[in-house]
């Protein structure tokens, strides 16, 4: 090879590296996540939307330990003999301590607590969750990282970044913020952060009725993926989206996502809803005579409402969506909706919310969720449900 050609092949070889390099920076921005802008960067235009929506329970699914824990749990943790809070990691079996509480989930219901798992620098929950309404702690027994069961939900903009089934302990996963915020209903906003239109944001108002409730839906469900599995090596309970790098859009239509890898009862056609079922699936539907009489199945754990809705005549004729009840958030022309004031606006004082939800869905000891079956002739009895405000630990 003369001293012409061996120079035109140095230059070629490293024009393809720069090229190569180029895009695999491309694909590392995109995969980064970084056309979410953050709830922080919509807050400075939509004031009144993000101070509303930061009321609710959306915006406190996940937080700091000194930001969410309950008052009552820091008193008890320790003082209680004779119900104790956590002390073990449910992955490591390792004694942990209040003090090595990260992360807490949850305070309206119950109370959950997220310590790190040093086996894959994820979070791991501890074996006690804490009952607001009883104000005990419980057994709890989740036994996964919370990023590869919980976080799909409990996040914005999550999407599993590495995953090989061959070697599950180093699956990676990132997300743009905690808790459900803007752009989990509005999408990806960097673009309209930068542009002010209204043609880069998405609008969940625009869909029609079934669509805005399969957009709730999307995390209001209760399902098995046998598609991922946490790093244990358990199918996960939650619905990242199929390809990997991908996230979860508001527009997507997730019931058509690996129709043959997850169960979603009542959602897919072949997964009957009052079908037996195993493991976490199992009774997550009441299947009684009421049930069969009426031909409606109430939910019988938490996480359903969507499976709930779906059965009825609300949904099937297109009266009511989620958002009919539940706005997220105030704002120009909208109003921030009390659910429980909103049967009145088409019943007037003729329907009793109590009575037409009765708590069915248990989401911790003699505690439940309300049904979302919406049934007119309900003769069921209401369990126990939450009510009130959660008091914070301040320091």
């Amino acid at each position: 090879m003369n001293r012409r050609m061996l120079t035109f092949m140095i230059v070629f070889l490293c024009a393809a590296a720069i090229l190569a390099a180029g895009a695999l920076a491309a694909e590392k921005k995109e995969s980064a996540g970084d056309e979410f802008a953050g709830s922080k960067a919509c807050m400075k235009c939509h004031k009144t939307e993000f101070e509303s929506w930061n009321k609710t329970l959306h915006s406190k699914m996940v937080q700091k330990k000194d930001d969410g824990i309950l008052k009552a749990v820091v008193e008890k943790w320790a003082t209680d003999g004779t119900n104790p809070g956590p002390t073990k990691g449910n992955v490591s079996g390792a004694e942990y301590k209040l003090d090595d509480v990260d992360l807490v989930a949850g305070g309206y219901w119950k109370q959950r607590f997220l310590v790190k798992n040093p086996a894959t620098g994820n979070h791991q929950f501890l074996d006690k969750q804490f009952n607001r309404m009883s104000g005990e702690s419980e057994p709890y027994g989740q036994k996964n990282d919370w990023e590869f069961m919980c976080a799909t939900c409990h996040t914005t903009g999550y999407r599993l970044t590495a995953y090989d089934p061959a070697n599950l302990k180093d699956a990676k996963a990132t997300f743009s913020e905690m808790n459900v915020a803007c752009e989990a209903c509005h999408g990806p906003g960097a673009k309209h952060v930068k542009s002010k239109s209204k043609k880069d944001i998405f609008n969940p108002l625009t869909l029609s009725k079934a669509e805005q409730s399969r957009l709730c839906g999307y995390c209001h469900i209760r399902l098995e993926n046998e598609k991922f599995k946490t790093p244990q090596g358990n199918f996960r309970e939650d619905f990242p989206a199929p390809k990997v790098g991908d996230t979860f859009k508001p527009w997507d239509d997730w019931t058509k996502w690996y129709p043959e890898e997850a169960i979603i009862p009542g959602v897919h056609p072949e997964d009957k809803i009052d079908a037996e079922y195993k493991g976490d699936l199992k009774g997550m539907f009441i299947v009684d005579d009421i049930s069969k009489a009426n031909g409606v199945y109430e939910e019988g754990k938490h996480h359903q409402e969507y499976q709930g809705l779906i059965q009825s005549k609300h949904y099937k004729e297109n009266i009511a969506s989620c958002v009919d009840c539940h706005m997220p958030h105030a704002g120009k022309n909208i109003k921030q909706r009390v659910a429980k004031e909103m049967c009145k606006t088409c019943h007037g004082d003729t329907y009793s919310y109590e009575k037409i939800m009765p708590g069915t869905g248990g989401t911790a000891k003699n505690l439940t969720v309300r049904t979302h079956t919406f049934l007119k002739g309900q003769s069921r009895a209401s369990k126990p449900t939450a009510s009130g405000t959660p008091e914070l630990y301040k320091k």
